[in-house]
């Protein structure tokens, strides 16, 4: 089955689809030359709903600084809040999709679930990964609860890896780590290490669309089984 990874980045996401077991190409504005499947670079908003039918399932991971806590920084001001638009040709493209955001977009999402990295055991030298990011699906989608231990935990974000204690109101304590940062950053997020550390710093962890990959390859055949009707 052949999955549109649109606004692509780096390939976390891709990742994750790749090992549900999709065909993945990736669309993105900019130029990802460390992409690790086929991509096209291309702007997201001007793809036809022709061009969006010709595969199973889409992706699309929207610019989040806009609704981030970044939105009042004046690099992000002019950063577009896409969601709506982005939506909007999802569902004109007929084809089951997820969209993907920070926790801060929740208030322009529907019924999103939440992902965490203490779900699927994420983290590096001792440091557990909260990376929250929200997903919209327009099937049927499931996610367990975050299952923080009070561990001290690792950031993933500005171009490092930062060790944050859990207890003291998520303060850095230390950026040392044994292999260096890029390593800790591709280790805690669960394997990318293609990627720089400004593109770790972005990506969503594999682990979250494998899982939701898996469920997303589920709901495709069993649509195949009932011949086309909503399972």
């Amino acid at each position: 089955m052949k999955l549109l990874d649109l606004f692509c980045c780096a390939g976390g996401a891709a990742t994750g689809y790749a090992r549900a077991g999709f065909e993945v190409t990736g669309i993105d504005i900019n130029p990802q030359p460390r992409y690790p499947f086929q991509f096209q670079q291309a702007d997201v908003m001007s793809l036809s709903v022709k061009f969006l039918r010709t595969f199973d399932a889409i992706h699309a991971s929207p610019p989040c600084q806009g609704y981030s806590a970044m939105r009042t920084m004046p690099s992000a001001k002019e950063t577009p809040m896409l969601i709506d638009q982005v939506r909007a040709l999802l569902e004109r493209s007929g084809r089951p999709y997820v969209i993907e955001n920070v926790e801060q977009a929740g208030w322009a999402m529907k019924s999103p679930v939440l992902l965490c990295g203490t779900m699927f055991g994420l983290g590096t030298e001792g440091c557990e990964l909260r990376r929250h990011r929200l997903f919209e699906a327009n099937f049927p989608l499931v996610a367990p609860r975050c299952q923080h231990t009070g561990s001290p935990v690792v950031g993933v974000y500005g171009g490092h890896a930062r060790r944050r204690s859990a207890k003291h109101g998520g303060r850095s304590t230390r950026d040392i780590w044994s292999a260096g940062h890029r390593v800790a950053m591709s280790e805690a997020l669960g394997g990318m290490p293609w990627a720089t550390c400004a593109e770790l710093s972005e990506a969503i962890p594999p682990a979250y669309t494998e899982f939701i990959g898996a469920q997303l390859m589920e709901y495709i055949r069993g649509k195949a089984r009932t011949g086309g009707r909503k399972v």
